[in-house]
This record gives C-alpha cells, structure tokens and sequence, in this order.
C-alpha cells in the first residue's frame, strides 16, 4: 500500500506531553512539518464545532478538556498504512490502525480523553488539512515534500472560511475537499452569479446537512427545523444555500445516494449531477415540487438532448418518461421533509403504483382540496353566466312573460 499523508493535534492541555509524544511520533512515522497554531479566543468555539462538525459552544465540555491555547499540528507520512475495523465514537469502522492506535495510546499518556486528535483515513486528512490550513494534501505536499527541517513554524490563523470567504472559489475548493456534495440544478451561471439568480439560492445534496453547514461556516436563515435554507457570507455579501440531504426525502434515499455516487467534476471548480441524473431529477422537481410546470423547466429539458421532448410535449407524456427511468432504477416518490416543498397533486395521481404508502394519505387530502377548488371554480363560472343572463336585453324584455307563465302555474297548483 502507497503512503499516506496523515495528522494530530496536540491540544493545549495536552501539550505538558508534548515531547514524550513527538519522539514517539518520530519512532513511528515520518515527520513532515510541525505547526504551533493560535485560533482567536472568541472565534475559537466556532473554529472547534465547524473543525469536529458538531455543536460546541463557548464553553462546552470539549473546549474544557481541550484547552482553547496555542496547539501543536504534527503533520506526517505513514509509510506503511494498515486498514483493520476498530470500534470508533462512530462505531466500528475500518481505519489506518497505525494512526488510529497511537492516537488512543496519546490520549492515555494525557489523561485518557481527548486532548489528542488524529487523522483515521487521508479522506479526513483532506478534509482537517483543507480546514486548517486552506490547503488539500496535493496542494499541501506541493510545497511540503521535504524532511522535517526541525523547526516549528508559528501561525494564527482561524479554520477556512472565517469570518468570511474571501472568494467564491476557495468557497467551493473547501467543500470539493471536505463534503461528498453536488449542486442540484441551476449550475450554469456559477461560480460568477451565486447572490442573484432566478431562483434565489444554490440548490446542493450532501451526506449530512451539520456538515454542510459547518464547512461553509453557513447558519439557517429560519427558525423551524424543517428549513434547509442557510446562508454564508462570501466576498462581504451573502450567499444562500438549500442544503438537501440523504434521507430528508427530497428524493427518494437510493436516488440520493445514487446522485452523489455518479457525481462529476464540472470544469468551473465543483461538482455538478451526471447528464442523465440531472436531467431526470429536474424533470421531478418540476412535476412534483412545483405547483406549475414551468416554460423555463420545459426549455431546460428540452435543449438537454436526454430524451425526445419539445415544447408541445404534454404532462403525461413527460410523466410517463420520468416514470419508465423510475421504475427501471427502482425509485419511488416520497413526501420531502421539508414541509416548504409540496407534492402537486395534479401530476402525482400519474405516480400512483411508485407513491410511498406513507403518503397515500397525504395525496389523497390533496386530491380533495383539488375537487374543492374545481369545484369551487366551477361554480363561480356558472354565477358568472347567470349574472350575465340576468343583465342582457333579453331577459329584461322577456321578464312580463314569465311574470305571466309564473302566475299560470300558480293558479293550476291551486285548482
């Protein structure tokens, strides 16, 4: 197996051990380069949640344990990776058990907690090195391929992205190196045009959307927990994010999954859909997520060369191709969690054998607010036409004859 370029972190309050740890280090890997890094004490809360990908505020027990002062980053080359299952925080998993090993071993020598961070795999190298330092491992090793010169080199400098970012590309370059992401839709205009489009935000799906946010440094726009919709601040303006998930329904979870596993690199720096994938799932979003099938979705689709469609194809037309691909694929219709996206149900009767049953229900109350609202239109058409009725010529001239025939057929149900 090929080397591997891996990291730790010596917190603050671990650093009584520094030494005894680094010569073991020394024993067992090879040292790259050595950092003593400070993080602003009042962005460091908000440096340690976006760098774990989870809650810590000021104060919180981990910030405690780990001290919020200068820390040492050791960063290194395993040359001998060996990948075994270990039970992990996350479970069991498979990880370099090199790396994985020593950092438990650390963490006992400084008091059996987690004053010792270590890489378990270079997925998360690239992702803490990208965070840390705004450099992946090919860019870091472009400029750092040498041997330990001895020296620790002094830095302060917050996690990527804060309190800003700078550019639209680093943006981007932070989440290539640490999210599984691709943008939905609506990625003709970008990077240039991310504040004001047509539709008003930057439509991703991601594995988990606490790590989405917490790498764009992004907060939620909304209160309720449903909402996806988070906004960062890029180039002093803000940016808005709809951060679709696995699981969240938006679509069914194999189809989620199978977008982020066919995912391409487009040229302009971040990851788009596959040609076919997003052809088919615009084409759902537009059927099933919109109120109405719009002329610019239609266009869309049209100039995609997927499938045969023009203009003048109908609704069911374009129901039945989104069905056959479903069908083929193994996909169904599922009733997103966020209650801000509705199922139309004008298209969904079309989906009927591939409707989640969990949502049958669901349909079914919009199918009746539907009759209603025919309904309901079609008599205001029909007072209408009697209004119209009762104003014209006609029936002012006629009304002294059905005066007459009213007052007949009075007198006969008499006699």
């Amino acid at each position: 197996m090929k080397e591997e370029l891996h990291l730790f972190i010596i917190w603050q309050n671990g650093r009584e051990k520094q030494e005894e740890i680094l010569q073991d280090i020394k024993e067992n890997f090879k040292i790259i380069k050595l950092y003593e890094v400070e993080w602003d004490k009042e962005k460091f809360s908000n440096n340690l949640s976006r760098f774990y990908g989870t809650n810590l505020p000021k104060g919180s027990g981990k910030e405690v344990r780990c001290g919020n002062g200068k820390f040492l980053l050791v960063i290194l080359k395993d040359l001998n990776p060996i990948y075994k299952e270990r039970e992990t925080s996350k479970g069991k998993k498979i990880v370099n058990i090199n790396m994985f090993d020593k950092k438990e071993q650390y963490r006992q020598i400084t008091g059996k907690d987690d004053k010792v961070h270590g890489t378990n795999s270079e997925i998360e190298t690239n992702h803490d090195l990208t965070l840390l330092l705004g450099k992946n491992i090919e860019d870091f090793l472009k400029e750092n391929n040498n041997d330990w010169d001895g020296k620790i080199e002094q830095i302060s400098i917050n996690l990527f992205g804060e309190p800003q970012w700078n550019t639209v590309k680093e943006m981007f370059y932070a989440l290539n190196n640490c999210l599984n992401y691709a943008v939905l839709r609506n990625h003709e205009s970008l990077p240039n045009e991310i504040y004001e489009n047509d539709h008003n935000d930057i439509d991703i799906i991601c594995e988990s959307l606490e790590d989405a946010a917490y790498v764009l440094n992004a907060t939620p726009v909304f209160e309720e927990k449903y909402r996806v919709h988070y906004k960062t601040e890029v180039e002093g303006r803000i940016a808005y994010f709809d951060l679709r998930h696995i699981g969240d329904n938006y679509y069914y979870e194999k189809l989620e999954k199978d977008i982020l596993k066919h995912r391409v690199f487009n040229e302009k720096g971040f990851y788009t859909l596959s040609k076919d994938d997003y052809f088919y799932t615009l084409l759902y979003h537009a059927l099933i997520h919109k109120p109405v099938f719009k002329e610019d979705y239609k266009q869309k689709l049209m100039n995609m060369g997927v499938e045969n469609v023009n203009m003048e194809t109908s609704i069911e037309e374009y129901s039945k191709i989104l069905k056959n691909w479903m069908k083929k694929n193994e996909y169904i219709m599922v009733d997103p969690e966020d209650q801000t996206v509705p199922l139309n149900p004008r298209n969904t009767p079309y989906f009927r054998p591939m409707i989640y049953k969990g949502i049958e229900e669901q349909l079914k109350i919009n199918e009746l607010q539907l009759e209603n609202e025919n309904l309901k239109a079609e008599v205001s058409r029909l007072k209408t036409i009697i209004e119209g009725i009762e104003d014209s010529r006609a029936w002012k001239l006629t009304k002294p004859l059905r005066s007459i025939r009213k007052k007949i057929r009075g007198n006969n149900g008499t006699n």
